[in-house]
């Protein structure tokens, strides 16, 4: 099989835009959890969550007039392809269109309400939902409305602007959708079936129609302290925060990286995709956990003295952190763990890619990114979580995401020099 490096990385998350944003946060500690104005007005429970600062989508969305057709999320994703592209050292590059591909992460893109209003106004009967109206409320709507949330359309906006004529996929699988991209674009590469692909993931959980359905479950409460309320693994810890944002790789065969003269910021060594049964009677056991991360070892053939941390999934919630713990300290004993779900709150679909583009900046500098938040150990949860930045012990790390229903992914991969 063909090696697969990563030669571009680009993020928009609450911490920042762009990876040089997002590091300074990281190394002055600083959250990108905060009080969400709109939040507070709507006179919703929970007024905290992780929005992307300062993002300006016309400073990479082009031709401006695709914005007509986007939702944010594809905005987002647009935005960090354009910074991976060019942390690649793309733009003077020849490539093969037909060798180069796409596949993205995403949530379910859920309607702005603003999008909606003239519709619930024409379907108003005395303040009562009257269908018979619904045909004459669907033509006050925008006519393309629909293709600003299809959660395939950040991928066709990318493969369109970059001329991608290779494969192109979307992958929605909640918050093991960004393993799942890169593990599809690896696959891709090592066929031989494309020399380039543009991976990641793009989401929110920030949706007024999810925090609807969520209701504030599985949700931290601390509004009165933002920076401090993800706590993953910590024994005050009281539930999830929720956020935004996208993160995007440059994949390529090693071959044509340096072809090319591209320098290789990380190998992927091997990855591993499981599930167990789950429902809402019959939580997650952490099977699917410790079997991902088994097959994630054996395909990398890195054994577990070589892993110098662990991303993990880390998503603060009193339940799945001990059920992660647990399955960590089975498998890889006393490996250093970090949680970057304590800066940025859960995004989602796309959580998964910007923590391992955490974990793989930290790296480059010889380091394990901290987590925040850790000041009280739970003996639930029996991991040996890296609350400060201490030095690497090895250039490689094993990023986890798994979920409520079941799903587990695991990735190993090596920073290069």
């Amino acid at each position: 099989m063909k090696q697969v490096v990563i030669t571009g990385i680009g993020l928009a998350c609450p911490l920042g835009v762009g990876r040089e944003a997002v590091w300074a946060a990281i190394e002055s500690r600083q959250s990108g959890v905060r009080t969400l104005p709109w939040l507070e007005e709507s006179g919703f429970p929970i007024t905290i969550g992780g929005d992307v600062p300062d993002f300006e989508p016309k400073q990479y969305v082009k031709p401006r007039k695709s914005l007509k057709v986007m939702s944010r999320e594809t905005q987002l994703a647009f935005a960090a392809t354009e910074l991976a592209w060019a942390d690649a050292d793309l733009d003077e590059v020849d490539l093969d269109p037909e060798r180069l591909g796409v596949v993205l992460g995403a949530s379910l893109y859920r309607s702005e309400l603003e999008d909606l209003v003239n519709l619930y106004r024409t379907t108003d009967n005395q303040g009562e939902f009257d269908f018979t109206r619904w045909k004459e409320g669907m033509r006050e709507m925008y006519p393309l409305w629909m293709l600003r949330y299809l959660p395939n359309m950040a991928a066709c906006h990318i493969g369109i602007a970059h001329d991608a004529r290779g494969p192109t996929n979307s992958i929605v699988e909640g918050d093991v959708s960004s393993p799942l991209t890169i593990i599809e674009a690896v696959d891709v590469i090592a066929r031989g079936h494309a020399d380039v692909m543009l991976a990641g993931a793009s989401s929110t959980m920030l949706s007024p129609v999810d925090l609807a359905w969520h209701a504030g479950a599985r949700s931290s409460r601390n509004n009165d302290h933002p920076a401090e309320a993800c706590r993953p693994f910590d024994a005050d810890r009281d539930g999830a925060v929720w956020s935004e944002g996208a993160a995007m790789f440059v994949l390529e065969s090693r071959e044509h990286a340096l072809q090319r003269g591209a320098k290789p910021q990380a190998s992927i060594m091997g990855y591993g995709r499981r599930c167990e049964a789950s429902s809402a009677n019959k939580k997650p056991t952490g099977q699917s956990i410790r079997q991902a991360i088994d097959a994630a070892l054996e395909m990398s053939r890195v054994p577990v003295s070589e892993i110098g941390h662990v991303n993990a999934h880390g998503v603060a919630t009193v339940e799945d952190d001990a059920v992660e713990a647990q399955a960590i300290e089975e498998k890889l004993g006393e490996v250093p763990v970090t949680a970057p779900k304590s800066f940025l709150g859960n995004l989602g679909a796309a959580g998964g890619a910007a923590e391992l583009a955490i974990s793989l900046l930290a790296l480059q500098k010889g380091l394990v990114p901290p987590t925040l938040n850790f000041a009280k150990p739970d003996p639930g949860c029996p991991v040996n979580v890296s609350a400060e930045p201490r030095v690497a012990g090895s250039p490689a790390v094993l990023a986890l995401n798994h979920k409520i229903t079941g799903q587990a992914a695991a990735l190993v991969l090596s920073v290069e020099s």
